[in-house]
């Protein structure tokens, strides 16, 4: 089975939108959706901000569910100069620029150098369907990365310099590397809500929805044409 996980309901609801023969289940304090989109079978779940809450949800999710990807869908903050508002990224590689002190389940295996790819074939797929089948919004490759707290302009250079990353989030890497440890394909679909000239709380509330429909638009087509590898 394919989970969609999301940050934040906002991220959530183009997905609840177009999920049709929607149920959803209690599960350890989360709503679980279960339903099709564009007939395929998917499930979603809403794990809340942060890094902890994101890698002890998709721990959880692992063991009690028989999944077979998990794509982290939403938005993030745009690091490298070439992206807008809007634009998406889709994960090449995932690295912390921040620490995972304070969360287990990461602590034990965490190096700080430690990079983070995607599931291969997932990754060529979307590659090759925005090539022949392009959305209306800009789609780039390349590294995201992940920390505690929204990248401020006070620490917006050195999570630029050191560790280079199209954008920056606060739970992809962590799910990243729960699927990791538990061998399960994993990628990430973030959408730009704010950048350093466009940045801070006001913005992403700004753009969050534009942001979240483009992100799904792109995990859409991953879906709709992936059918083969993903079942």
């Amino acid at each position: 089975m394919i989970m969609i996980i999301c940050a934040i309901r906002q991220e959530a609801k183009p997905f609840l939108k177009n999920l049709e023969n929607r149920r959803f289940e209690n599960h350890s304090n989360k709503k679980v959706y279960h339903g099709t989109i564009d007939g395929i079978s998917v499930m979603l779940c809403i794990c809340g901000v942060g890094m902890k809450k994101a890698a002890i949800t998709a721990q959880k999710l692992i063991k009690d569910f028989n999944l077979s990807h998990i794509i982290m869908s939403g938005t993030a903050g745009g690091i490298n100069s070439k992206l807008k508002i809007g634009d998406t990224v889709v994960s090449e590689e995932l690295v912390y620029h921040e620490g995972v002190s304070g969360i287990p389940i990461l602590e034990t295996s965490y190096r700080e150098s430690e990079r983070f790819k995607p599931g291969a074939e997932l990754y060529e797929h979307v590659q090759r369907i925005i090539a022949t089948d392009p959305p209306d919004h800009k789609v780039c490759f390349g590294r995201i990365s992940t920390g505690k707290k929204f990248v401020q302009k006070r620490n917006f250079e050195a999570v630029a310099r050191d560790f280079d990353p199209l954008c920056a989030d606060m739970e992809s890497t962590a799910v990243a590397q729960i699927c990791k440890m538990h061998s399960v394909p994993f990628i990430a679909v973030r959408s730009i809500s704010d950048t350093k000239e466009k940045s801070g709380v006001i913005n992403f509330f700004r753009n969050v929805k534009l942001a979240s429909n483009n992100s799904f638009v792109v995990v859409r087509k991953l879906l709709s044409s992936y059918i083969s590898v993903l079942y």
